[in-house]
Formats: C-alpha cells, structure tokens, sequence
C-alpha cells in the first residue's frame, strides 16, 4: 500500500511545474489543506534527516506549555559567548531568536525543559523517529539522533495548521505567529529554515485567497543551507503553484 501510495504522488508531481533546485539535489512535499492534494517532488520524501533549526517550532511549543519561559517576548540573557553569527550575541526572546535562529536560545529552552519531559513531548507528537537520547542540546541538530523527512514535516505542520497537536491553543497560536514572515488581509506566509551537514530546511504554511498549503522543502549538496532552500522554496510558492 505504501509503494501504492508513492507511485501515486509522483505522478502527480509528474503534472505540475518542478522547483528549480539547482544543482542541488532537492525535493519538496506540498499539501493542500482544503483538498488534501499532496505534490510530492525529487526522491528524498520519506528520507529521514536531522532537522536542524526547523526543530524550533516544535521546542517553542514545548517550552511554552512546559512553563520554562513566560511568553514568546519574555527575555533570556545572553551568556557572553561570541558565537558565529553577531545577530546571535545578544539577549533574545523566543520571538526575535527564532527569526535569527539563534541556536543558544534553544539549547537554553531545552536545559529548562529537561530531558525526560523533552522525549515525551516529542514522542507524543510523532515527530519523525523521535530519538532524543543523543545529548539534550543537540540531538535535532546536524549528526544527531532526531530526524524526520518530508513527509513527517508536512504531517505535523499541518496538524499544527489546524491546532490538531497536542499542546495548547495559546502554544500553537504563539508559534505560528512568530514563525509568520509575511501577514496581510488574506495572506499569510509562514516559515522556519534549518541547515547542518550541507543540508538545508525550508518548512511552514502559505494562506492565500481561503487556500492553505503546508509545504517542507529540503536541498542537499555543496553550499546548502536554509536560506537556500527558502529562496527555492519562495520563488516556487509566490509564482502560484
């Protein structure tokens, strides 16, 4: 039934326009929620991966309803330590770190957070193969033990689309607010990137004109990364597809 299914949607995908990845090796999973049309591209659907930054959505909604830090605007200091990016060496919120991605903040949320509490919560969400146990400040990030695939993204966001996770309705509404890069009467688009091992995530949400689609999108090669991957992702979405 599971090869049924696959063979299924790439037909589909055979019908409509391809991203243009580059000389990236890439695909995309695309869901229409009103529908639920699934267009899946490229061969890596159901390929597990380590989700990088993408894994902050999850862990900003489990640090809100864990009680670790107030609100997405409730400041956390920063520590002092220079680190790659100067956007990164300076107190955050949930807010503006995960706008800047900020890998500190989300280390700090998931000591807070704890380590049995973390694999509950990831597990009871299914997100991908919920395997948490490779250190608590970096087990989503690149060579650790949490991955998940396209498919997997597409399937959670788009429960956290319709607040069918199992956390708050205020969790839920925070996050997809401060994962919002683009709001206007009608539209909405709604995204996260991640990128480790010369991998790059763009995951989120496109609302226009009473139509919602949930889309994952994911390159890999030589200078991939999650700005990439949102720039391919975006000139795909925004051309109407």
């Amino acid at each position: 039934m599971r090869i049924f299914t696959s063979l299924c949607l790439i037909v589909l995908a055979l019908f409509a326009k391809e991203p243009d990845f580059g000389n990236y090796d890439g695909s995309a999973v695309i869901l229409d929620i009103n529908n639920s049309k699934r267009m899946v591209f490229g061969v890596h659907a159901n390929e597990r991966l380590n989700p990088c930054s993408t894994f902050k959505i999850l862990n900003s909604m489990i640090a809100l309803d864990s009680g670790v830090i107030k609100d997405e605007n409730e400041i956390i200091p920063w520590d002092g330590v220079i680190r790659e990016y100067s956007v990164w060496n300076q107190d955050h919120s949930m807010r503006s770190a995960i706008a800047v991605s900020a890998v500190w903040f989300y280390q700090e949320l998931a000591r807070r957070i704890g380590a049995k509490r973390m694999q509950e919560n990831v597990s009871k969400v299914h997100y991908g193969n919920a395997d948490t146990s490779h250190t608590l400040t970096d087990f989503w990030l690149g060579g650790g033990s949490l991955k998940i695939s396209l498919l997997e993204q597409v399937d959670f966001l788009s429960k956290l689309v319709k607040n069918e996770l199992a956390f708050s309705n205020r969790a839920m509404r925070i996050v997809k607010d401060i994962m919002t890069l683009e709001k206007r009467a009608d539209y909405q688009f709604a995204g996260k990137t991640g990128s480790c091992n010369s991998v790059g995530w763009f995951v989120g949400f496109l609302k226009q004109d009473n139509k919602t689609q949930v889309f994952a999108f994911n390159i890999k090669g030589d200078g991939a990364n999650g700005k990439e991957a949102k720039r391919i992702a975006t000139q795909y979405l925004k051309d109407g597809h």
